[in-house]
């Protein structure tokens, strides 16, 4: 939100708010305060049909469809206001009931049902909507919401209406309607909090739109009430919605959608824990109210047992699901953590250790060397002009050689054996065993890596390896620790002189003898 906007929307709430606590102190005499209250609902109004009829003038498409249908609805909204003020502020006599009032009352509803549902349909779809259980559990949220709603609405004004009032006539009819139609605006508004979350670039519009029709919701709720049980006048604070509801709606249709900062990265959706505890503090509040209402009428309508019963139900297999989900999701980070540590120790070419992991099994072969003095010996194997491959046949090719390569190295050393791609076309392999074991496993690995076949193209392929001993490694260097800079030095010495030998050759560090291939 700009500097600007919220300069705007703090001037016209604390105007709201001035003109609520005016209306409502008493410092005015009860004839001034209504005709005040009314000023203040009939400007509100008009305001707000006003704003949203010349905002909708600027946009297109589905910004300029839900404000005219706003602005729809605000000016019969007004209409209505505008009689009910009249009987009430001039000619000081009950609107009767039915009349046209009503008429412009219901074309609220009737517009701002398709202005929220025009306005919601911007937020795109997830990619990827996930398990059944997530349509589940939006279900059984929206219908603990819906039924936690109507239980509310059932226990204070729909309810009073319908015990209260003779039931088949017009009057009753319209009664009846105020309730029902305030609660499908509540209900939709609640539903829209715990459903996917919009997208940023619209939230702060929704969420002006949705509070202005939450509040006139709420006073015409409480109206109807106040009616029903028999009030003798309508307490001037019960209209705070009626005022506040209007402006809201007016800045809702000056508020701009936030412009992406990058229109071509996808849209993220935030979450919120309102949508977690949403339908659990609606339960607690309805809970509290029918205590209430127990303790104080000594029994309970069958309406809000039944209804109550099933709430909790659905709350309760909602939790079951939210468990499933916990446990389905521990599972996922799971197995995505099993995948990263995988990731980060093998190569992905050709899903051997990688240098990391070579590193790390290196050192522990160091160490058990210390402690047991056992045989192990380093070979650094080195394919033969693998470059000149890459750069005649091209780095796929190459990368489908090198593939098939390694899958011949696994089968040519002893199991037990660590076999790590070192970088580009080296490879290690660590053996617990004696010189002469790791001679024989050497001109293996030689023999296996010959090859002359690579895809549809006939290559000439070779390996030489470098072997460097533990033991003869300590023997060189006497009291000196042995470390794994020494033995890669020497593997990586025996392993040129294996090149310059005549290349697929094998060389142990310090020994004169040298195996060369066939």
């Amino acid at each position: 939100m700009t500097q600007f906007r919220a300069r705007r929307t703090w001037l016209v709430l604390g105007v709201v708010v001035a003109v609520i606590a005016l209306a409502g102190s008493g410092l005015l005499s009860p004839r001034t305060s209504v005709l005040v209250d009314d000023i203040a609902q009939l400007v509100g109004g008009a305001t707000a049909t006003a704003v949203c009829w010349w905002t909708s003038r600027r946009y297109h498409g589905v910004e300029r469809r839900w404000r005219t249908l706003m602005a729809l609805g605000m000016a019969g909204w007004t209409l209505g206001m505008f009689f009910w003020a009249f009987y009430r502020s001039v000619l000081h006599v009950p609107l009767p009931s039915p009349s046209i009032a009503d008429i412009g009352f219901f074309m609220f509803p009737v517009f701002a049902v398709p202005a929220l549902l025009s306005l919601v349909r911007q937020s795109p779809r997830r990619e990827a909507i996930g398990p059944i259980h997530l349509w589940l559990v939006l279900t059984l949220d929206g219908l603990v919401v819906v039924g936690g709603l109507f239980i509310l609405t059932w226990t204070t004004a729909l309810g009073a209406v319908v015990h209260t009032g003779p039931t088949g006539s017009l009057g009753f009819l319209v009664a009846v309607m105020y309730p029902i139609t305030d609660f499908v605006l509540i209900a939709m508004v609640l539903l829209m909090v715990i459903g996917p979350k919009a997208v940023a670039e619209i939230r702060e519009p929704l969420t002006f739109l949705g509070c202005g029709l939450v509040m006139l919701s709420l006073s015409d709720s409480l109206y109807a009430y106040l009616v029903a049980i028999g009030a003798e006048s309508m307490p001037t604070i019960a209209d705070a919605g009626f005022i506040a509801g209007p402006p809201l709606i007016a800045l809702a249709a000056l508020t701009k959608r936030t412009e992406p900062r990058n229109r071509n990265a996808p849209q993220q959706w935030r979450s919120d824990r309102t949508q977690l505890l949403l339908p659990y503090l609606l339960i607690a509040v309805i809970a509290t109210i029918v205590t209430v209402q127990a303790l104080i009428v000594g029994n309970l309508d069958a309406v809000v047992v039944i209804l109550g019963v099933g709430v909790l139900v659905l709350a309760l297999v909602r939790q079951i699901l939210t468990l499933l989900e916990n446990d389905a999701l521990l599972q996922q980070i799971s197995a995505a953590q099993d995948e990263l540590r995988y990731r980060a120790h093998h190569d992905p070419l050709t899903e051997l250790a990688n240098r990391a992991a070579f590193d790390e099994h290196f050192a522990s072969a160091i160490e058990n060397y210390r402690q047991t003095n056992s045989d192990w010996v380093l070979m650094l194997v080195d394919l033969d002009d693998f470059k000149q491959i890459n750069d005649r046949y091209g780095h796929p090719a190459g990368d489908r050689l090198l593939v098939a390569l390694t899958a011949r190295l696994r089968e040519a050393v002893p199991e037990g054996a660590f076999v790590a791609r070192f970088g580009g076309d080296e490879f290690t392999v660590l053996l617990q065993g004696t010189i002469d074991d790791a001679v024989v496993v050497a001109r293996r690995i030689v023999d296996a890596l010959r090859s002359d076949q690579t895809a549809d193209t006939s290559v000439s392929v070779g390996a030489s390896v470098g072997v460097a001993h533990f033991e003869s490694a300590q023997f060189e260097f006497g009291d000196e620790p042995l470390s794994a800079h020494t033995l890669l030095r020497q593997a990586d010495a025996a392993m040129y002189e294996a090149k310059r030998s005549g290349k697929g050759a094998v060389v142990v560090y310090g020994d004169r003898r040298k195996w060369l291939s066939p």
